[in-house]
């Protein structure tokens, strides 16, 4: 009900379970994301841009310009009475996402693009795809290194394998969770992403001719999963040029 006038005058704009996003939805997912507030009538809004190639299975919003941080640009909460006032406070949100929080995120559709916004490449991962992406193998291998090293300098506790056997599930701290010689296909999808970012590794050492084809697997993994197949148009990476 709050958006509906701004789907109506935009239509490159979708909205889907708890945000409105860009289209087309290509390589990334770009949306302004209605969190929970603490009270019934707060609304509050958060920009995201996250690579969709990455075998994600939900929406990630702890990029730099999070709801835990102080510098946020767009990170908007307001008290309404959204229930007694729906159409000033439909105005003053669609306002809010067409005016501030859309320019913000509109052009964040390349490695390249997420890395100058300052914020939204926080993430390790995104480290490591941003150059795959682009087909720069060798700079994916130093990228997969630092990545490496960092979470194996970290206490064992942060990385966690997690396995399911019917109802129970057991976590287990293991500091060779990045170990290409343990890495099996059933990690590609793995809900843990040092295991799928140790599989892309054994990939980079394997066969990079592989690493487009898995670019459009994770892609097509994360879309099913988030519900957006019917708005995704499936479309070449720069690393296949």
């Amino acid at each position: 009900m709050l958006v509906r006038p701004l789907l109506k005058r935009r239509p490159e704009l979708a909205y889907h379970r708890q945000y409105v996003f860009i289209r087309p939805l290509t390589h990334y997912l770009r949306g302004v994301y209605f969190c929970p507030g603490r009270w019934a009538n707060e609304v509050n809004l958060a920009t995201f841009a996250m690579p969709l190639f990455g075998g994600w299975n939900g929406i990630y919003l702890a990029h730099g310009k999070g709801l835990a941080r102080s510098r946020f640009p767009f990170n908007y909460d307001f008290l309404c009475d959204w229930q007694q006032d729906p159409k000033g406070t439909s105005q003053k949100v669609c306002d809010l996402i067409e005016n501030e929080a859309l320019p913000e995120i509109v052009d964040l559709t390349t490695p390249e693009a997420v890395a100058a916004q300052p914020g939204y490449n926080d993430h390790l991962e995104d480290k490591v795809l941003g150059p795959c992406f682009n087909g720069d193998y060798d700079e994916t291998e130093r990228a997969v290194d630092a990545y490496v090293k960092y979470w194996k300098a970290l206490p064992t506790d942060r990385l966690i394998e997690k396995t399911k056997v019917g109802s129970t599930v057991t976590y287990r701290y293991d500091v060779d969770v990045l170990s290409t010689d343990r890495v099996t296909e059933e990690h590609k999808f793995s809900d843990h992403v040092q295991w799928r970012m140790t599989y892309l590794n054994k990939v980079l050492e394997t066969d990079r001719s592989r690493i487009p084809q898995l670019l459009h697997d994770w892609e097509a993994f994360t879309v099913k999963a988030l519900g957006l197949t019917k708005y995704w148009t499936p479309t070449p990476f720069p690393c296949e040029r």
